[in-house]
């Protein structure tokens, strides 16, 4: 059962992330520390970053696509993360909540992964039952950003498999962005889930 008294029915296999990301990310341990190094603005940020960069790949490991090179997957999601949050750094300051980044309000998506950082077992639960519960349409756009794909990259793939009439990139922006607004209305500061009627 998971902090929100519901039965982890619908949770991704845990044991099936583990073992992708033991496979794929954990020999490259380093080089994604390494890049974090190397991204990262100020030297007191780097640990934070290397640590959500970790997290951020095992929520979504199941969505690294396996035709695509490992190491230019690897580089592009921790590069975009880390200027990400470089950014909101700029912005917001060092004090900065990390889950800002399902409060805020706009469609503020544009051509990189949105963020993602979690802080405990119980966040990774809630995130992973409101994914199983989102309309699979929006989804799959919002993870295929997630794993490091730019918006016209996403466009091309869902139009060349029929889930998209056009390479239209304004129509995966809205995909995201709708995505994104269904996480913050089903997932609270803490990354319980929330029931909505």
């Amino acid at each position: 059962m998971n902090k929100c008294g519901r039965e982890n029915t619908s949770r991704p296999n845990s044991d099936k992330k583990k073992e992708l990301f033991n496979k794929y990310v954990m020999p490259h341990y380093d080089f994604v520390k390494k890049l974090c190094e190397r991204y990262t603005a100020s030297r007191q940020d780097v640990d934070e970053n290397f640590n959500d960069v970790l997290l951020n790949l095992y929520m979504y490991i199941e969505t690294y696509d396996k035709s695509r090179d490992l190491k230019t997957w690897l580089h592009i999601v921790t590069k975009r993360y880390v200027f990400n949050m470089n950014k909101r750094r700029l912005v917001y300051g060092n004090s900065m909540q990390l889950t800002d980044s399902f409060s805020g309000s706009g469609m503020e998506c544009d051509d990189k992964p949105c963020e993602m950082a979690c802080c405990d077992s119980g966040y990774h639960d809630g995130i992973s039952v409101a994914l199983d519960l989102m309309p699979q349409i929006h989804r799959k756009a919002f993870e295929m950003q997630m794993s490091g794909y730019s918006l016209k990259e996403i466009a091309k793939i869902l139009n060349e498999s029929g889930e998209l009439d056009s390479s239209n990139i304004n129509t995966v922006k809205t995909r995201v962005f709708t995505a994104r607004k269904f996480l913050r209305e089903h997932i609270d500061r803490e990354g319980n889930l929330v029931m909505t009627k």
